[in-house]
């Protein structure tokens, strides 16, 4: 921290008002007008609007040039930009910001309107970074450092396929323990696919039914068990463009299995359809292990 004697006005920021206080980010000092400051949010009108301690004998009072409210943990460029977003004469357009620009503004109002509880910077900064092409593992950065959790089950279904392909910088992105939660769903979400592929599924017995374009059920049988791995497996294990488990029921329905009846084949998709599989509990309990571990971090 700087020492008193060290702080240097800021060029924009250090008016003459009255009824001011004087702010300390750095080695900066930030004179602004208490009107600006209390319609903020009702935690800043609580940390600003009083000064946190009594001058002892001889100190001038608290939020003076000589002895300012130092905010601790904030830098220069931070508190620009969300004084920026109040003095609204001072914001830049978005549609005149780069890309690195916006990320970097949305990141620096998300920041402050999460350290100080103001609703309106941290939804208006979500927008900014909503509004950039992140790529996933960075967004889940994002919302692991300021609790935006409902950004994580994108991000965790976007990267799951990609577990094992990550580079030092993504990896470093999307952190340990969150790595190994998408690496563990990963390996829940190939077993099943492995199985899907070549796992048929089972037609009604022939005395249960009453089809009567079914005459001879046994080659129903045996067309969807010889023709399900050409005509469905093999896609589910495609090793550049994999089918998912869950676009299986409308590719059956646009299919036909050579022998197998339209009443069996009927019977099989509607059947497949009412299958519970795997997949969205796993990606569920993914994102819910993520959201979690964020929020314990978040506290600590």
């Amino acid at each position: 921290m700087a020492k008193k004697n060290e702080y240097t006005r800021h060029p924009k920021y250090f008016g003459t008002e009255t009824r001011t206080l004087v702010f300390a980010v750095e080695q900066t000092l930030y004179h602004l007008p208490l009107a600006v400051l209390t319609m903020m949010s009702p935690p800043l009108t609580a940390i600003f609007g009083i000064p946190a301690s009594s001058p002892t004998p001889g100190e001038a009072a608290e939020g003076t040039e000589t002895n300012p409210v130092v905010l601790p943990g904030v830098r220069c460029e931070e508190f620009d930009d969300f004084l920026s977003y109040f003095f609204k004469s001072e914001f830049i357009p978005l549609p005149q910001l780069c890309a690195e620009r916006k990320e970097k503004l949305g990141v620096n109002l998300l920041k402050l309107g999460c350290l100080w509880d103001i609703q309106e910077v941290k939804t208006y900064a979500k927008g900014i970074l909503y509004s950039v092409a992140l790529p996933p593992a960075r967004r889940l950065e994002i919302a692991r450092a300021f609790a935006v959790h409902e950004w994580v089950e994108d991000c965790v279904k976007e990267l799951i396929p990609l577990c094992g392909s990550f580079d030092t910088d993504t990896a470093l992105q999307i952190g340990t323990i969150t790595l190994n939660i998408m690496f563990s769903a990963k390996s829940a979400l190939d077993r099943e696919r492995l199985f899907v592929a070549h796992t048929a599924p089972k037609l009604t017995p022939m005395d249960a039914l009453n089809y009567g374009d079914c005459r001879n059920h046994s080659n129903c049988e045996r067309a969807i068990r010889e023709g399900w791995w050409a005509l469905v497996g093999k896609k589910v294990l495609h090793p550049t463009n994999p089918m998912s488990v869950d676009a299986i029921g409308a590719h059956l329905s646009k299919i036909t299995f050579p022998g197998m009846s339209p009443k069996c084949q009927e019977e099989m998709v509607a059947k497949w359809t009412m299958n519970v599989f795997q997949a969205e509990g796993v990606v569920r309990s993914a994102v819910e292990g993520v959201v979690a571990y964020n929020k314990v971090m978040r506290a600590s």
